[in-house]
């Protein structure tokens, strides 16, 4: 996945779009996908607590605590349906970026 790639600087292509988006107000056509228009509303909650994703040697998970307080922080009242999808999606992320990174490393060993 493009939007998973490591950049120069450690951050992934998705999250220096993100801040671009955030900062200037335009949304990269990258960052716009096919959601279904009933889970919209948790792909934008999704992608706005990834934005606060610690990271360092890789992606790390959100963690309850992290939802919590990104939640108390912004107002936010998440049901069972929202948490356990942002859960799951949060998880196939990981796989993904995982999977990148294996291929990355695999494509720079044969060279």
């Amino acid at each position: 996945m493009q939007l998973a790639q490591r950049q120069g600087d450690g951050a992934t292509l998705r999250e220096h779009l993100q801040r671009l988006a955030r900062n200037t107000g335009r949304v990269d056509p990258r960052l716009r996908g096919s959601v279904p228009s009933a889970a919209e509303n948790v792909w934008q909650l999704y992608t706005a607590l990834g934005i606060q994703r610690r990271s360092g040697m890789g992606m790390h998970p959100l963690t309850f605590s992290d939802i919590e307080a990104w939640c108390r922080l912004y107002g936010v009242q998440l049901n069972p349906w929202e948490l356990d999808t942002i859960l799951e999606l949060d998880a196939a992320s990981l796989r993904m970026a995982a999977r990148a990174q294996r291929q990355a490393a695999a494509a720079t060993s044969k060279t």
